[in-house]
């Protein structure tokens, strides 16, 4: 079982010097499975659909998806510090391979 020590994709990528942005990050862990896409009504615009990233259960090993405070409806991914460079070294390997 992973510690329950979490923290934001954003501040791990710099705590560890990945050279990644989050956008760039998340766009590789939906590439490798580790992220997927889910939906739910807008809040104040009925009949809109917004889209937001959770882990998927693949991801589940290196993060929780952790209720939105300003969207009760959705969640949004947080990772593991001590997991975090084995995630960080499967991103760097995916965005290797997709050429930068």
């Amino acid at each position: 079982m992973k510690g329950n020590d979490v923290e934001s994709l954003t501040k791990l990528l710099k705590e560890h010097g990945v050279d990644l942005s989050a956008v760039k990050a998340n766009k590789l862990m939906l590439q490798i499975g580790l992220l997927e896409e889910a939906t739910r009504e807008s809040s104040t615009r009925p009949g809109v659909i917004k889209k937001y990233k959770v882990l998927s259960e693949k991801g589940l090993d290196y993060g929780v998806n952790e209720e939105n405070a300003q969207s009760p409806d959705q969640t949004s991914p947080y990772y593991y510090k001590d997991s975090f460079p084995e995630l960080a070294a499967q991103l760097l390997a995916a965005d290797l391979a997709a050429g930068k």
